[in-house]
């Protein structure tokens, strides 16, 4: 498949590597759907390595603040956020969303990560 240059940029440019990678693919994920269905997801389906991620970014209770919003489904299709109705974006297919939305998924979650020292 060929993928013009000035795209391959972009998503090297915007690919997240650091310690919070899995977090800001699962805010990606969550942003494209509440871009292109206008409301939240009910859940998002993550690889369950992920889930040692958070445990390390996150405390506790910012892991219940998070799953009292979305429903984590532990799947091998990562970073796929969903709702009841049928809606759904794919990070690991469509990357980024091309907008931003006006509240992001990160102020919706209401978390912030834990200083990498914890």
């Amino acid at each position: 498949m060929f993928v013009p240059e000035i795209v391959r940029a972009r998503y090297i440019r915007l690919m997240p590597n650091g310690h919070d990678k899995n977090w800001v693919r699962l805010c990606a994920a969550v942003d494209g759907f509440r871009m292109r269905y206008g409301h939240w997801p009910t859940r998002i389906s993550i690889p369950a390595i992920s889930m040692n991620d958070f445990k390390h970014l996150f405390t506790e209770q910012d892991i219940l603040s998070i799953t009292a919003k979305v429903r984590f489904v532990l799947d091998d299709e990562a970073f796929v956020a969903e709702d009841d109705e049928g809606g759904r974006y794919s990070y690991g297919d469509e990357g980024f969303p091309a907008t931003r939305p006006r509240i992001s998924a990160r102020e919706w979650f209401g978390v912030s990560l834990k200083a990498e020292s914890e």
